[in-house]
């Protein structure tokens, strides 16, 4: 699951990357979250349409939100335009909680102009991990600008952060009715169908897709878990989606287990191997989540538990895939 979004600003706090899954670089996000996420490094697919030529890297639009500011002083109070540079600058640094209160600040004084404050506050709430206030001001952001696939983006994965899969997946249709380009680039909705228990609709996604991101374990996983869920282990392992070639550690091994070739020793191995020489120190996170799923997937709910704790305890990483492993043991949490 790679999609084609310009290199996050490391920087920028590690919440709001709202559709990214890089994969050892970054590839998808509105900000960093990612040096190392799902998908290969920021290079993906760069002849295809990506979300990221639809919603630009947050530091980016920060930029742009200080720029619009600074010229339009006129429409609030002297300070205003200032409030919104504190804040931006706040984000940069990592201060979440000043972010908020500046754009509060700035939010509460009269005026016209209030999407940049509403994206920064979103964004900071993010970072602070108040999801459903971060969807409460996306959501404003969908009022304002109805006819922005970014603020629809972002929507759809603060939603999910906070575990309402149908608000979330209804914002990805949104912003897919918006721009017909997103619809294959959306993995994340396919994730949220799975989550949502809507395993035809997720399994519909992930098959197209491949048709943008072909070499991507991930993916083919995700397709098989709905496939599973639906049909069974068995049909799931014979609709695999073929992988040959995917870099990052130990997806190859990864998929070899879901196809019934490799043990989960074997991706623990090639997981520890590759983090212990430095190469990569999200290979055991990511081995985790997907031993996590595999056991899921067969009925083992111990292990599965086991295993993903264990991802979403590794906290090097606060990209979207580790949200993922963190909303799948809050969900699951509530049903045992």
């Amino acid at each position: 699951m790679v999609s084609d979004f310009a290199p996050c600003d490391s920087r920028l706090a590690p919440h709001s990357c709202h559709l990214a899954r890089p994969t050892t670089g970054c590839s998808v996000c509105t900000i960093p979250e990612h040096a190392q996420s799902k998908r290969r490094p920021c290079r993906l697919y760069t002849t295809s349409v990506s979300t990221q030529n639809i919603m630009p890297t947050f530091s980016s639009f920060l930029v742009a939100s200080v720029a619009i500011v600074g010229v339009s002083g006129a429409f609030c109070q002297e300070r205003a335009p200032d409030l919104l540079r504190d804040a931006t600058n706040a984000i940069r640094a990592g201060d979440a909680a000043l972010a908020e209160r500046l754009s509060t600040e700035y939010l509460n004084r009269p005026g016209d102009s209030r999407r940049n404050a509403f994206w920064i506050r979103a964004n900071a709430r993010e970072m602070l991990e108040d999801y459903a206030a971060a969807v409460e001001d996306y959501s404003q952001l969908v009022e304002l600008a109805p006819s922005e696939p970014r603020a629809l983006l972002a929507l759809g994965g603060a939603a999910f952060k906070d575990g309402d899969m149908e608000s979330s997946i209804q914002a990805f249709d949104a912003a897919a009715e918006l721009d017909e380009r997103l619809g294959p680039q959306l993995w994340q909705r396919g994730i949220a169908h799975y989550y949502a228990g809507r395993y035809d609709d997720g399994a519909r996604q992930f098959e197209v897709h491949r048709t943008v991101n072909p070499q991507d374990v991930e993916n083919s996983v995700w397709h098989f878990l709905c496939v599973a869920a639906t049909k069974g282990f068995d049909a799931a392992r014979a609709a695999l989606i073929p992988i040959d070639r995917d870099a990052r550690v130990p997806m190859m091994e990864v998929f070899a287990l879901f196809g019934g070739k490799a043990s989960p020793e074997d991706v623990l191995a090639a997981a520890d191997h590759s983090s212990s020489d430095g190469r990569d120190t999200l290979a055991v996170f990511y081995a985790h989540l997907y031993l996590g799923l595999d056991f899921e997937a067969k009925g083992d709910m111990a292990l599965s538990s086991d295993h993903i704790s264990k991802a979403v305890a590794d906290r090097r990483t606060l990209n979207y895939m580790w949200q993922v492993a963190r909303v799948h043991q809050e969900l699951r949490g509530r049903t045992d």
